[in-house]
């Protein structure tokens, strides 16, 4: 019987190493989430560790101080923090994926105590930094490829850090460093951005002769005053789109869920990290999954409604012990989730690309007579370039074109002005705008709001209430990825028994989930008695149809264990943005309403 019982241990020992082997752990300190955050609102916090931010979009942003590889030195810090007036301050673990690496420059290491030349480091590029206590590692990237970083290693060498070098490291590792971050703006031309890597200066060709310009206002749509030629059609002097985009941070793992008409593509960063589910919340998902885990006798606790440590395991072991779910969780990954459809437009599947592909943006060249392609090319050159007469150019001959004899209902937008673009907020703005125009069919890339999510949810706020439908979105699989979602879905879709998917109806709903992924708002008291009614009834169909036969018992409740479980994950989602737990549930519902809706309509 000892025998046994050390064997089982050891069993048990051996499986726990292989499960920490697969993912790390980043541990930091969440100060709190404020609006109109400026960096010197935390200068007492600078001198315990190192500040940084994740901008939320209107206005909000999630401060955190320091970075930690173990959680003790993080707890010691959190506690620092509450001494200096921010209460509410606690560690948050972060799982890092080892198995998902980005190629990046490793520029320099530098003790976050003391000052850092970072005018000098933004030459390079856009900078990430990587934390260990004390110090920080500063490098730029992630590029497509190690050869890729090559590539620009020696410019970076010949700008004064010659021990620069090339490395994987997990992306989860990389912290973007921005103005909040360092104190100082990017460059508009930074090294990696170059066609000719080591140069930092833009190819003669391009004219950077500015005329007046709007203040530096993402959300002015005011004209300027254009110089003479600026109304004129582009001739044949045109500048060379240059075949390398900028890095790309922190992309979807994949495109390719409820992506309608828009093409799947492949990208090499972890999926979004699971949001932590707070268990001092009381909530109605928690207590409808403990009756659920209480029938199944994997949860012995009291139906309370607090999701705290027995609801997570008695979880654990109803999804163990539920052969259901583990057939329906092999389906979910190994295959799209359903409604998946290629690119009907070439020129969608090259927008798509030029999130990850060097060779992309050449390509744009090929469809010049569409507007879309010219404010993509506007954008690479702003990109690469910064503001100049050719990007307000091509971005005013797309919106000219675009719009031409047609109109967005109550926009306050005239394309027949011309605009200058100062900063990517009105450009991307602008480049929606063109997305919007009736008469276009492709969709605004994912890529898009990962590589800047600030200004993207910015104009998704701005836009979504005056142009509703017009705009169209890519899913880009932010909450599909969490593995219970892709188990619902899965189930939900073999519940419907519908023969064919309308991917038009698929596509509405990831677009409106991408909106509340990126920039969710507080639904009314109208639309959350909307999606409140919706989840009730949904419930009394499944559960109705689950009482015809063990069969249907199986699947119906299974297919309940999964939604109240990612409702739980969602509301906790919704919370972490700062939302009240009643406005988090009612959001969560509306998410819940576009994975589920059109897959269970039959129940409801």
């Amino acid at each position: 019987m000892m025998k046994l019982w050390q064997t089982t241990l050891a069993v048990l020992f051996l499986a726990t190493s292989l499960v920490r082997a697969q993912n790390e752990s980043f541990y930091t300190v969440q100060v709190g989430t404020f609006i109109d955050a400026k960096p010197e609102d935390f200068s007492a916090l600078r001198e315990l560790g190192f500040v940084h931010a994740q901008d939320l979009g209107s206005n909000l942003m999630e401060v955190y101080v320091g970075g930690f590889e173990s959680r003790p030195p993080a707890e010691q810090l959190a506690a620092s923090v509450r001494q200096n007036g921010y209460a509410n301050a606690f560690v948050q673990e972060r799982a890092i994926d080892p198995n998902a690496p980005a190629a990046i420059v490793q520029m320099a290491t530098r003790q976050i105590n003391r000052p850092i030349e970072w005018e000098s480091l933004m030459k390079a590029g856009p900078l990430y930094g990587i934390l260990q206590g004390n110090l920080i590692k500063i490098v730029t990237g992630p590029f497509t490829s190690e050869a890729a970083a090559q590539a620009v290693l020696p410019g970076i060498q010949e700008l004064g850090y010659k021990d620069a070098f090339v490395k994987n490291v997990p992306s989860g590792y990389l912290l973007p460093l921005t103005e909040f971050e360092t104190g100082t703006k990017k460059p508009l031309i930074p090294l990696s951005m170059n066609e000719n890597p080591g140069s930092a200066a833009p190819p003669q060709s391009y004219d950077q002769t500015k005329g007046e310009r709007l203040p530096n206002n993402s959300n002015s749509t005011q004209p300027y005053t254009a110089p003479a030629d600026a109304n004129e059609v582009l001739q044949a002097r045109q500048p060379t789109i240059p075949t390398s985009p900028p890095p790309v941070p922190d992309l979807p793992s994949s495109y390719d869920y409820y992506a309608g008409d828009v093409a799947p593509t492949t990208g090499t960063a972890p999926a979004p990290a699971l949001p932590a589910i707070d268990g001092s919340v009381k909530r109605g998902s928690a207590l409808d999954l403990q009756r659920i885990l209480k029938a199944a006798k994997t949860y012995t606790g009291s139906l309370d409604g607090y999701y705290g440590p027995g609801t997570q395991a008695g979880y654990e072991k109803y999804f163990a012990q539920n052969r259901t779910l583990q057939q329906y969780q092999l389906v979910a990954e190994q295959s799209p989730l359903p409604g998946q459809e290629g690119a009907d437009s070439e020129l969608q599947e090259v927008i798509n690309e030029m999130g990850y592909s060097a060779a992309a943006a050449a390509r744009l060249d090929d469809y010049s007579a569409d507007p879309l392609a010219k404010a993509y090319q506007a954008y690479q050159l702003f990109q690469n370039f910064g503001p100049g007469q050719e990007v307000n150019k091509r971005m005013n001959t797309a919106i000219r074109e675009a719009f031409q004899g047609k109109k967005l209902e109550g926009v306050a937008f005239d394309p027949s002005f011309t605009y200058a673009y100062e900063n990517n907020g009105q450009l991307i703005q602008h480049l929606l705008f063109v997305h919007a125009a009736p008469g276009t069919e492709e969709a605004a890339p994912c890529w898009l709001a990962a590589r800047h999510p600030a200004e993207s949810a910015e104009a998704y706020t701005s836009l979504s209430a005056l142009i509703g439908d017009e705009l169209k979105l890519q899913g880009c699989g932010q909450f599909e990825s969490w593995p219970e979602v892709r188990i619902m879905v899965t189930l939900a879709a073999d519940l419907g028994a519908r023969s064919s998917f309308d991917q038009k109806r698929l596509a509405q709903a990831a677009t409106e989930r991408s909106r509340l992924y990126t920039a969710p708002k507080t639904l009314n008291d109208k639309e959350r008695e909307s999606v409140e009614n919706w989840h009730e009834n949904l419930m009394k169909g499944v559960s109705n149809w689950s009482k015809k036969d063990p069969l249907t018992e199986q699947l119906g409740t299974a297919f309940q264990a999964m939604y109240f479980q990612s409702q739980v994950r969602l509301e906790d989602y919704f919370m972490d943005k700062g939302y009240k737990p009643k406005e988090a549930k009612a959001l969560a519902l509306a998410a819940l309403h576009t994975l589920v809706a059109y897959h269970m309509q039959r129940f409801v």
